[in-house]
């Protein structure tokens, strides 16, 4: 088993996180989700003791294992197939430079572009550019995508998904209810997660995926 680091940068994207880490997990993969992030978004989704929040601790829940930031060490006993780590913005993170794919992450609004814009990676990760939240108005992805040439992705590497307010309802849900249950996400987000899933190197056939996605979207 060797670790494969996953790297997300940008605005909110825990719910993707989340997902991919259920479907990993129905995969049959052993799964680490670590959070950098300043917003502790990805925290705030998972059940955690008051009697373990300020220890250096690992938290298994529901077959997947997480660990705040300041707690990860990079020497760790333990192996996993995949770490997915959120780092906020942060790309003065040396781990960073590890991660074999990183997604850049952002929404419509103008500060949330320019913190990516500013974003300096020199790594050799695969990029990705995810533009979320999209909805009509004049600010189109084509003009997201000019605005971040800097970050030089290929296009085939750019998924766009549109503002649907049932994909909002189990993103928010995932933090009050604790419950990372999304059975009617948007066709849209449905496909963009199981092509992520291949993307990711893993190696699975149409029918494995399938059955994985139905077993994670049910809350398994």
């Amino acid at each position: 088993m060797g670790d494969r680091l996953i790297g997300f940068l940008g605005s909110d994207k825990y719910e993707i996180i989340l997902y991919l880490s259920r479907i990993l997990y129905h995969l049959g993969k052993k799964v680490l989700l670590v959070d950098y992030a300043e917003t502790e978004a990805l925290y705030q989704s998972i059940p955690i003791p008051e009697t373990l929040k300020e220890e250096n601790n690992y938290i298994h829940y529901s077959g997947i294992d997480f660990i705040q930031g300041k707690y990860y060490k990079k020497d760790k006993k333990e192996k996993y197939d995949y770490i997915l780590i959120d780092f906020g913005y942060d790309t003065g993170n040396t781990i960073l430079s590890q991660c074999e794919k990183v997604l850049f992450i952002t929404d419509l609004q103008l500060h949330n572009i320019k913190r990516i814009k500013n974003i300096s990676y020199n790594g050799n990760g695969e990029k990705y550019l995810i533009i979320k939240d999209v909805f009509p108005c004049k600010i189109k992805p084509e003009y997201i995508q000019e605005q971040l040439s800097n970050l030089m992705i290929e296009e085939e590497q750019v998924y766009v998904l549109y503002q649907d307010p049932i994909d909002m309802k189990y993103r928010i849900q995932s933090q009050y209810d604790l419950n990372f249950s999304f059975p009617k996400l948007s066709k849209p987000a449905k496909s963009f997660l199981q092509e992520l899933i291949i993307k990711l190197n893993v190696n699975v056939n149409k029918k494995e995926l399938r059955n994985a996605y139905h077993m994670a979207e049910r809350g398994k």
